[in-house]
């Protein structure tokens, strides 16, 4: 059935087995055209593989398209959920394919060019209208429980210490400090160390924690605790989220446009004992515009969530990487760039009043629920495989971040050690939450940035694992 000169020096099942294993382990490049032409690679090599001479080929255009998709999914019958997909137009492919193959008994040499992949994705949406639990209730509910799981566990650990004082004075404590004094409980240990809440015995009737001035959230309602009934007294507007029926949702994914553009070249040469590869990427760009996400409640408008993202670009040149098929890769050079625009994240009212959030968002400057951030920009150049320059700024109507520095590589594993070099950090706090955040950690810690202005100045040195930050 096979040619005998297939068996020359080698058995054909372990020869396919250890290239498909070599193939496979390239996965680690992360690159999604390489499995492309390790397999058209794959289609000249093997069969031939123990025959002298060249093989060459070559292919103009290959790929998948399609137009107006329109496809749409009932999970039940009997409710009304309904999942519905619709794509205007899809391209995915590669070109310019050329391919030339030196073969003889010691060794194999591959050169490949590629264009690709090619993608072009327009006008997604992906609708869903479900019946579902209300998700920002239980979000409310979760936050709720947190907050108020210290403060509960202190009323615990009290009650079990008034048991034990009971028996042996035959009496109950007068205040919380008298099962201090007498080594009931330790006000130092958790959770009487946070200084948040404070405790009232009002014995035999209740124990009350309020939340001091220090508690972030001041005006957290009290917690009581029944002591004759030994439970907690249920708020009764707490009470009744837990009761909530199901919510009809509307969930709403688009996407504008998707685009992909790549040229590479792949060079390969197999020995018996090593396999080594190369490829070279001239550019490349993945670019998606306009995508946008929304759920929404349709029994309370004013809970939609949303999320726009109308610019994101992920740009490569000049890239050169190689290393062998049972090791992972080095990266010799190459520039990279990584850019989002105008970021939004619109969050529900519900979730927004919630406490911690609304905090964080006042401090901020934020009165909308929502967090905008207006350019993450990240710009990468490898000068070889030890070293390389960075600059990295983050711009939002609150707070901008400038990065700019050197850094040097060791690339012996999955994640290279990277170490910071004269890396400068530049910090402008624009939100008055910001800068008083900033004053308060500064005389909590003692400590005095370095300032240019009103820039806050910061140099970073050293492992990124654990840095050397100089600038206080």
């Amino acid at each position: 059935m096979f040619h005998n000169g297939w068996f020359k020096d080698t058995n054909f099942i372990f020869y396919y087995h250890t290239l498909n294993t070599k193939v496979m382990t390239i996965k680690y490049l992360r690159l999604g055209y390489t499995s492309f032409t390790i397999c058209i690679y794959s289609l000249f090599n093997p069969i031939y593989a123990q025959f002298d001479g060249k093989i060459d080929g070559s292919l103009l255009e290959t790929g998948l398209y399609f137009n107006e998709l329109h496809f749409s999914w009932h999970p039940n019958e009997e409710k009304p959920d309904i999942h519905t997909l619709n794509i205007a137009e899809f391209q995915f492919g590669f070109s310019n394919i050329k391919i030339e193959n030196w073969l003889d008994d010691k060794k194999n040499i591959s050169k490949i060019d590629i264009s690709g992949p090619e993608l072009v994705l327009k006008k997604l949406s992906l609708n869903s209208k479900i019946n579902s639990t209300d998700w920002i209730t239980k979000e409310k509910l979760k936050r709720l429980e947190i907050r108020e799981s210290v403060p509960k566990d202190a009323i615990k650990s009290i009650v079990k210490a008034i048991d034990l004082y009971r028996i042996d004075y035959n009496k109950l404590p007068p205040s919380l400090n008298e099962l201090a004094i007498n080594k009931y409980i330790d006000l130092d240990a958790p959770p009487f160390n946070s200084y948040e809440w404070s405790y009232l015995l009002n014995l035999p009737e209740n124990i009350i924690a309020n939340s001091t001035k220090i508690n972030p959230i001041y005006k957290s309602k009290s917690i009581y605790y029944n002591f004759q009934n030994r439970n907690f007294q249920i708020d009764p507007e707490v009470d009744s989220l837990y009761n909530l029926p199901n919510v009809d949702w509307h969930y709403l994914f688009q996407m504008q446009n998707v685009s992909t553009l790549f040229s590479s070249k792949l060079d390969i040469n197999i020995t018996p004992d090593l396999s080594e590869f190369s490829i070279g990427m001239k550019r490349g760009q993945f670019k998606i515009i306009n995508t946008s996400f929304t759920a929404t409640p349709l029994n309370k408008l004013v809970n939609q969530t949303r999320i726009n993202l109308p610019e994101l670009t992920l740009e490569t040149k000049n890239l050169m990487v190689n290393g062998t098929l049972s090791e992972y890769p080095i990266i010799h050079n190459g520039n990279g760039k990584f850019r989002i625009r105008n970021f939004e994240i619109k969050l529900p009212a519900g979730l927004g009043n919630e406490p911690e959030i609304k905090n964080l968002l006042e401090t901020l400057g934020i009165w909308n629920n929502s967090l905008m951030i207006r350019l993450i920009d990240i710009e990468i150049e490898m000068i070889n495989e030890f070293t390389g320059d960075m600059i990295i700024k983050l711009q939002t109507p609150f707070l901008k971040v400038n990065i700019e520095g050197d850094f040097s590589l060791r690339q012996n594993g999955a994640v290279p050690d990277m170490v910071l070099h004269n890396t400068q950090i530049k910090i402008n706090p624009i939100a008055l939450g910001i800068k008083k955040w900033i004053r308060n950690w500064e005389k909590k810690n003692n400590k005095e940035l370095a300032r240019q202005g009103s820039v806050i100045m910061i140099k970073m040195e050293g492992p990124l694992s654990d840095p050397t930050i100089h600038g206080f």
